[in-house]
């Protein structure tokens, strides 16, 4: 199944750069059902939190695909993102003592939120509020992949860690692309760095 993933993600990535739209959009349905897969084939107990994460990803991946329909795509995104937060929260030792300098690291998410939300030109009121509302849950979830900090693995700590930032980097081209500045290989890096964050995320879990 990992295979068959890493297959799609290669041929979403070229369609992409060959922009065939409609083949670039069958690909991208197709990431969150075949990692899926990988996770439930990986996993000796697989949790329905994590299975509904995916699954409103999905339902991001498709909504995204329709140009009036990216309200819904970021509310879906928004709840698979809650999902991963529960997760990672459950994941942190109640009795585990982290390093007091961990806790700088969100003034840097906060600085990067604010910085990246003010050079962005949203007009419309409504879709502003709902693209910080994502954007400060996008920051949070990963800061509390960083508070997994001592009570998991370094395999696991670190491939989710990452997962995470490369999440913020996907989203934060996504957004620059549509509201500052489209540029001809938006796409392409989206995608790229989508797929790849949603991978590692789910093989550090």
């Amino acid at each position: 199944m990992l295979l068959a993933y890493i297959v799609n993600y290669s041929l979403n990535f070229a369609f992409n750069v060959k922009k065939l739209k409609v083949a670039g959009f069958i690909t991208k349905v197709l990431l969150m059902p075949l990692l899926l897969l990988v996770y439930l084939a990986g996993s000796k107990e697989p949790q329905i939190i994590i299975i509904l994460a995916l699954f409103f990803c999905f339902l991001g991946d498709v909504f995204l695909g329709f140009p009036n329909c990216f309200l819904q795509g970021l509310s879906a995104f928004l709840i698979g993102h809650i999902f991963y937060a529960v997760r990672f929260i459950s994941d942190i030792g109640a009795g585990s003592k982290l390093p007091w300098w961990i806790f700088l690291f969100a003034i840097v998410y906060a600085a990067y939120g604010i910085i990246f939300c003010s050079k962005l030109s949203i007009p419309n009121q409504k879709m502003r509020t709902a693209a910080y509302i994502y954007s400060a849950i996008l920051l949070v979830v990963s800061f509390l992949s960083l508070l997994r900090f001592g009570s998991v693995t370094g395999y696991s700590f670190w491939m989710v860690l990452v997962g995470t930032l490369l999440f913020i980097t996907s989203d934060s081209i996504l957004a620059y692309n549509r509201f500052q500045k489209r540029t001809p290989s938006g796409t392409v890096w989206v995608m790229a760095t989508y797929g790849a964050a949603q991978l590692i995320i789910i093989l550090g879990l």
